[in-house]
């Protein structure tokens, strides 16, 4: 394989972002595990004596949709995608699921969006592989251990679906993109601004409509984010989950008009307290996020300190914090929902001595 060929492949991979530990948690989530890449190896040479005559069964039914048919066109990419078939089939059996493997799904993907094959017409074929290879299986091993095997089965098949609508998604984005390039490249040239509707879109669903924060959906997205680079490159950041203390009484007692002003104000003292690369977000309610890229816990005091002076001197209602605060590397890893549950319980803990004082309180990762 050519250089050039090499820096492509790892460019995909790395634009979806897939390490080791992604691919890793992914099967973890599908609960795949070592005995089911083990009962898949046992069958391998079975699949492998009948893969021909399962290719080309595969492709009988393909073709039996017009659909099909028109998208793959002619004879010589019939042919391709026969090969493409019987090295994929095997590859499913070899008990090996690592970077190379997920490269070769995410391959898949785009050249099914580029022959314009669209989703369903995906999941049909797959429906249909995953009857042949369970006819095999049952045809070819006992009854316990065929069970037991094309339950390993589906459960890598589910596995590489993900991963080829991943690429299709991508692909479709990368799509997107291009088209709203050229439409504002045009609209330049005659003279006429034009505001991305796209970037407006996505700016909008980005972020929370009151306080102007990001909202919990892009908190996960760039959560997930920072925990690649992070772990790429050997650094830490620091996560804080924020409650407020005594928001329910100013709604009971002032109205929610009054509640919202509480949360408008907790965002902009969060906006003005925190660095351009920061995250500021409110995850639900009175309940927020704060993501601090490239720091440690050495350094937070501060900051926290700074966020509690704006807050009390600006807002006019007894509203307190209670923050769990939770640092990330530069060696230990989480997921960004197991952080935000490690500082959520720390905030609990946080919580428990407001509830006696009514003053801000925060916990660091256990320690008082």
């Amino acid at each position: 394989m050519s250089e050039r060929m090499k820096a492509a492949e790892q460019t995909l991979i790395d634009q979806m972002g897939f390490s080791d530990r992604e691919i890793a948690r992914r099967l973890h989530l599908l609960n795949f595990t070592e005995f089911d890449a083990e009962r898949l190896k046992l069958v391998k040479e079975t699949i492998k004596n009948v893969t021909d005559d399962m290719v080309e069964a595969f492709y009988v039914f393909q073709l039996s949709d017009p659909e099909i048919a028109q998208a793959i066109g002619d004879i010589d990419t019939l042919t391709r995608l026969k090969g493409y078939m019987k090295s994929y089939i095997q590859s499913l059996f070899t008990g090996c699921y690592d970077e190379k493997y997920v490269n070769t799904r995410l391959r898949i993907g785009k050249v099914h969006k580029r022959l314009d094959v669209r989703p369903k017409l995906y999941m049909k074929a797959h429906a249909k592989l995953q009857s042949l290879l369970d006819q095999e299986i049952e045809e070819s091993c006992f009854v316990e251990d065929a069970i037991l095997i094309k339950q390993a089965l589906h459960k890598i098949l589910l596995f590489d679906a993900e991963l080829v609508f991943d690429a299709y998604i991508e692909a479709y984005m990368t799509e997107m993109q291009s088209v709203t390039r050229e439409v504002e490249k045009y609209a330049s040239q005659v003279g006429i601004r034009v505001d991305s509707m796209f970037n407006r879109l996505h700016e909008r669903s980005q972020r929370d409509q009151l306080t102007g924060l990001h909202n919990r959906r892009s908190l996960f997205d760039l959560l997930s984010y920072e925990c690649r680079v992070a772990e790429r490159h050997n650094l830490s950041f620091v996560l804080i989950y924020l409650d407020l203390n005594g928001f329910k009484s100013v709604n009971d007692l002032h109205g929610h008009h009054a509640g919202d002003e509480v949360l408008v104000q907790v965002g902009q003292s969060l906006m003005a307290t925190t660095r351009s690369v920061d995250i500021p977000s409110r995850y639900g309610g009175d309940e927020f996020c704060i993501v601090f890229p490239r720091i440690s816990l050495l350094e937070i005091e501060a900051i926290i300190s700074r966020l509690v002076e704006d807050f009390d001197v600006k807002c006019k209602y007894p509203v307190t914090f209670s923050m769990g605060i939770v640092q990330v590397g530069p060696k230990i890893f989480e997921t960004p929902e197991e952080l935000i549950k490690i500082a959520d319980g720390l905030m609990y803990k946080a919580k428990e001595r407001a509830h006696r004082d009514g003053k801000h309180h925060w916990e660091f990762e256990g320690k008082s």
